[in-house]
């Protein structure tokens, strides 16, 4: 049941929610739930890539699995139905909803969220796909598709937070240590500190491959 539209948990206060439907899902059965099944995916991606990449591979390819299901799925479904957010009760719509408390832009279909998330569903989320195969397939462009997935998961995390900072974050309880620091500020920064790592080691191999191909072409020229 629909509740007064100015009767609800999310920012500024005097936000206007006429088809608001409050969750019947707790915080923690829906963040224990949605954590547990990454987690699961995680795990089956290490075992099965157990004796075939080295550690640091293992754990690249457990984030590019990852990254391709929230941004198919979870992103997904927000780039599908955010125009009707505020009334589905479904886990995904349960789960938006929850984190609308850190950014209420989520539930008002503004524009910028609309469109980023659309290309993040869209275009990220298969390349997240591609990128494993990629690397499964020992495919030479395997670095490629880590350099441009994350760039763009860089710019779009970069763009997320700049503009909420410069409109002074009036879309969630500034400083709430749930809402603010871990909803927002460190789910958001592993899409900013992860890729800028993963950009750095595939600049590093590609340059690596670069001068070998150079060294090459050089002894070729010399004989």
């Amino acid at each position: 049941m629909a509740v007064n539209a100015t009767n609800h948990p999310y920012f500024p206060r005097s936000l206007v929610l006429p088809n608001y439907v409050p969750n019947d899902m707790s915080m923690i059965g829906l963040l224990s739930m949605f954590f547990s099944f990454i987690a699961v995916l995680m795990g089956i991606t290490w075992m099965y890539t157990a004796g075939k990449f080295t550690k640091l591979e293992r754990c690249i390819l457990c984030w590019f699995v990852s990254c391709g299901i929230i941004h198919t799925f979870l992103e997904g479904h927000f780039s599908l139905f955010h125009a009707t957010m505020l009334e589905r009760q479904d886990f995904l719509a349960q789960m938006w909803k929850e984190y609308g408390k850190a950014d209420s832009r989520y539930l008002i279909s503004d524009n910028f969220t609309v469109v980023m998330e659309s290309i993040t569903a869209w275009i990220e989320g298969p390349l997240s796909f591609i990128t494993v195969l990629a690397f499964l397939r020992n495919s030479p462009y395997r670095y490629v598709f880590q350099i441009i997935l994350s760039l763009g998961q860089l710019y779009g995390a970069t763009l997320y937070f700049l503009l909420e900072a410069r409109e002074g974050f009036p879309h969630g309880p500034y400083r709430h240590p749930l809402y603010f620091w871990f909803y927002f500020v460190f789910l958001n920064t592993l899409w900013i500190v992860i890729p800028l790592l993963l950009i750095y080691q595939a600049a590093c191999k590609l340059g690596k491959a670069q001068e070998l191909a150079d060294g090459t072409s050089i002894q070729k020229k010399s004989k």
